[in-house]
């Protein structure tokens, strides 16, 4: 396996609703993309933290007729959780996206499968591009990161 793209990188809560994309390099047409993706922390475990943020985001976004309701019950929103998902385009265009909730994800692409979101297709030589979509971070600081590979042989590569 020949690795295409290591990174790895912390975002905040400035970094919500942006997007960070990485370019990578096939200099031929490839078997097998594997694209591994973590981050963390998941979860805000700071409960009055929590408690100010849904309060503050019923204020801003709730129906004044039911907001002191939801403020009653504000723990129905916890735990608060990090959001980061993935988008893939190849040289000529979109590939799929992986929009999951799991901290850590495994993505395979080949010719004829590939990960649920993903189109399964010819793998071509050419610049690709890897987003990371910055959903939420409610946590001070949330550390990703990725991992591309790119495999001669479908097969060593595991199953999708």
């Amino acid at each position: 396996m020949d690795d295409l793209l290591i990174v790895e990188g912390n975002v905040t809560p400035l970094s919500s609703k942006t997007h960070i994309t990485y370019q990578f390099h096939i200099d031929e047409p490839a078997a097998c993309l594997d694209i591994a993706f973590a981050y963390s922390p998941k979860a805000l475990e700071d409960r009055e933290a929590s408690r100010r943020m849904i309060l503050e985001a019923i204020d801003k976004y709730a129906e004044p007729s039911i907001s002191e309701l939801q403020k009653q019950h504000w723990e129905r929103f916890v735990p608060l959780q990090n959001l980061l998902t993935l988008s893939l385009d190849d040289p000529s265009g979109f590939r799929g996206s992986a929009h999951r909730h799991p901290p850590e994800q495994h993505h395979l692409l080949t010719e004829e499968q590939a990960s649920p979101g993903f189109i399964a297709g010819p793998l071509p030589s050419g610049i690709w591009k890897l987003t990371i979509s910055i959903h939420c971070v409610v946590t001070p600081e949330c550390h990703y990161r990725l991992v591309v590979r790119k495999g001669g042989n479908a097969d060593a590569m595991g199953t999708i």
